[in-house]
């Protein structure tokens, strides 16, 4: 009788041992067991009151591929967008928003010869080039350097939204949230006390972006000097963004470029949101 009771009995003491462990240890606050559309809502509102978070990875679109490292805060950003053979830094304090590329950044994409994105490339290479507000292609780029707007983005899903299983994003356990089979996008939500999104997906080849440091600060820092130059007052009030294609699809980021019209930089990503940054561009 005792040879008999003692194999179920081991097995209940093994899975209760796992249900414990998983549910105290791995899910303090026992989120994963809420429905999808309320663990989506805390994790949004969870979002929502963060004041500060680093995003690195690929974001793919057009079949290019666009490598992003940004810090965002409330109040600025500083953080580089990298494609194949150019670099765009991009530096936001309060309201003003600079970019910074190399010499590739400002010459044309095509492969043409263009006496002005020379010139303006040796203007303007390495310089933080502050842009104006109102222009509608450096509204793109400004977006992945605003907070809230930028985790709003994050909570784009297409289709009937799922749990599937768990991952380890960056030494924090998640619940992985998927829409249409991952067809929709996928994000994870921290199982900590706080439920951030941690990883963010739009669909299948199409990147992926990590979230992690949430509400710690960085410092930013307005460049002085002949470090900077203001793109608004050069030229007048020139009607196509420096550097940027006006024909082009660009995601929240555009790019930077040059003082004259006819200067298009390298680069643009078409797309919303990897190097280091960890301060201010020098």
């Amino acid at each position: 009788m005792r040879r008999r009771l003692r194999a179920p009995l081991v097995a209940l003491l093994l899975v209760w041992a796992f249900v414990a462990g998983c549910s105290s240890g791995d899910d303090p606050t026992g989120l994963s067991a809420e429905p999808t559309d309320s663990i989506l809502t805390k994790s949004r509102d969870a979002a929502k009151a963060a004041t500060s978070v680093h995003v690195t990875g690929t974001w793919i679109t057009q079949r290019v591929e666009y490598q992003i490292d940004i810090r965002v805060k409330t109040d600025g950003a500083v953080g580089t967008i990298k494609t194949s053979g150019t670099t765009i830094e991009l530096l936001r304090v309060g309201p003003d928003l600079f970019v910074r590329g190399d010499e590739a950044l400002y010459q044309p994409r095509d492969g043409r010869v263009d006496p002005d994105a020379g010139a303006a490339a040796q203007v303007l290479r390495d310089k933080f080039v502050k842009v104006p507000p109102d222009d509608p292609s450096f509204a793109r780029l400004s977006g992945f350097t605003q907070l809230h707007p930028l985790l709003d983005d994050l909570f784009q899903l297409t289709g009937k939204v799922k749990k599937d299983g768990r991952k380890n994003v960056r030494g924090s356990e998640t619940l992985v949230l998927v829409a249409n089979s991952g067809r929709g996008g996928e994000v994870y939500v921290s199982l900590g006390q706080q439920p951030f999104p941690m990883r963010y997906s739009p669909g299948p080849n199409a990147g992926r972006l990590d979230l992690y440091e949430y509400n710690a600060d960085f410092p930013v820092e307005v460049p002085t000097g002949d470090r900077v130059i203001d793109y608004g007052s050069l030229n007048g009030n020139p009607t196509q963004a420096p550097g940027t294609d006006a024909g082009a699809d660009n995601p929240q980021p555009g790019t930077s470029g040059a003082p004259t019209g006819t200067a298009k930089p390298s680069a643009s990503p078409t797309a919303k949101p990897t190097g280091k940054s960890t301060g201010t561009p020098r």
